[in-house]
Parts: structure tokens; sequence; C-alpha cells
């Protein structure tokens, strides 16, 4: 195998795990994000900034200590 084929199959492998991860890490977060606003920890206010782009302003509120 020459150093160009190597190099190939390591840039599609890298590739395949970066994209994998990622797939992860979002389904995670939008999971965490349905709990907390279920909670009630999450607390957002949509806006229009001074260009008029829709903006997103999101407060999570930190869990209460459990003793």
């Amino acid at each position: 195998m020459d150093y160009l084929s190597l190099s190939v199959a390591l840039i599609l492998l890298g590739a395949g795990i970066i994209f994998y991860t990622n797939k992860q890490a979002y389904e995670k977060g939008i999971t965490d994000a349905v709990l907390m606003h279920r909670e009630g920890r999450l607390k957002y206010k949509d806006y229009y900034d001074d260009d008029g782009d829709p903006m997103v302003d999101i407060q999570i509120e930190p869990i209460d200590d459990e003793e």
C-alpha cells in the first residue's frame, strides 16, 4: 500500500469517527435539553437582533443540591 492510499484510508476513517461521535453528542444534547425543559430548568426567550436576525437567549437553572 503506498503513501497516498494509506493517507486517504486514514482520512476516511477519521471522518467516519468524527461523524459518529458528533451525531452521538448532538442526540445527547437534544435529550438533555428536553429533560431540562420538562423539569422547568431550561428558560429561553426568542427575539430579533439589530439586523433583524432571529436569536434565542437561553438560561439553564442549576440543579438543586440534594442532601
